[in-house]
């Protein structure tokens, strides 16, 4: 934040906090609701009491001010802090939800401590820990607190704030927001091609240059390729070179590719993106600095409509991607080993 919190005004609202129930009975914890696992009962507690139905107009209002005039003023000052006070009044754990996108973007330790109380206060549990944004997170996830009304909107508020270009991709569609956060990049926003120029991002590859098996001399014949073959033509990605691509925009077998890797898994996939209907772009993958918090995987996006891409999924956030096409997982020189029935061969090229 630009502006730093008034010292009063930070330690009135710290003692107003304090004097606040950290710690509810088990008896007003929440009835009703599907019940946990016993090993999330063991390792994050009982969940607190969830209210539903809409938000009064007072704490409608808070909401306003605290997270969404935050973001569009670029500081946090005495209205901000009197509005959080309101919010962990409320007794809404739902609300967490946008204390959490916050504190995800909050690099002053002073605004940390003060959303971690609040947050503490709000699920009924001290989480004033040196990673309270990462304690808060996963108790949220794990006791599948909902979000509260009109959560997208503040959240696009709060993300747009920092990175303008999140602007085509928070929007509505079958992702649950929830689970969506920061993933300490920054959006690429390259145009096709342009992947040589250097950005703070995960880098792409566009049309990367191609060498012969023998003379990729930097590989080890044990070393695990990506094998496609369209039309006849084949061709391999490394795998060291997918960890740090992850997505490659590449043509092979006259024919338009987009190849997305996942870290996690050590798996490509890859989609025909040509021969799409008319008027429709081809789409280019791109990330979008964004992951989902309970995978910790990367979100990747496609320039042509920003839209985003759920990995191995199959689709947007909006559509379906185009038909996939056939991918094989090989060592350079060796036997291959599929990653599904029925995919292509790619004989060491």
């Amino acid at each position: 934040m630009a502006s730093a919190i008034s010292s009063r005004s930070r330690i009135v609202f710290i003692g107003l906090l304090v004097t606040l129930s950290l710690f509810w009975s088990d008896a007003l914890r929440a009835q009703g609701a599907a019940p946990l696992p016993d090993h999330v009962i063991q390792k994050f507690g009982n969940p607190p009491p969830v209210p539903d139905g809409p938000l009064s107009e007072e704490l409608q209002s808070a909401v306003q001010v605290a997270f969404v005039e935050s973001m569009s003023q670029s500081g946090w000052g005495r209205d901000q802090t009197e509005a959080l006070l309101e919010i962990s009044k409320s007794k809404d754990p739902r609300l967490v939800w946008m204390i959490s996108d916050l504190m995800r973007f909050a690099a002053r330790p002073e605004l940390n401590a003060i959303l971690a109380i609040a947050a503490s206060d709000l699920l009924g549990k001290d989480l004033r820990t040196q990673n309270a944004w990462g304690g808060v997170t996963d108790h949220l996830i794990a006791w599948d607190i909902p979000a509260p009304p009109d959560y997208l909107k503040v959240k696009r508020a709060i993300y747009t704030g920092i990175i303008p270009g999140w602007d085509k991709i928070f929007v509505e569609g079958g992702i649950d927001w929830r689970l969506v956060s920061w993933g300490g990049v920054l959006i690429d926003d390259r145009p096709h091609d342009k992947t040589d120029e250097v950005c703070n991002c995960i880098p792409a590859a566009d049309n990367p240059e191609v060498t012969s098996a023998e003379d990729a001399t930097w590989l080890n014949d044990d070393d695990v390729v990506f094998g496609i073959t369209v039309n006849g033509e084949s061709r391999a990605y490394p795998r060291r070179i997918m960890e740090v691509r992850e997505m490659v925009n590449d043509t092979l077998g006259g024919r338009d590719l987009g190849i997305p890797y996942c870290t996690l898994c050590g798996a490509a996939q890859a989609y025909f993106t040509d021969r799409l209907p008319k008027g429709i772009e081809r789409p280019i993958l791109r990330t979008s600095g964004l992951k989902r918090c309970y995978r910790k995987g990367a979100r990747h996006y496609i320039v042509a409509d920003a839209g985003m891409q759920s990995l191995m999924e199959s689709r947007t956030l909006r559509d379906p991607l185009p038909r996939p096409c056939t991918v094989n997982l090989v060592r350079r020189t060796g036997q291959s080993k599929p990653l599904c029935d029925g995919l292509a061969q790619a004989k060491g090229q």
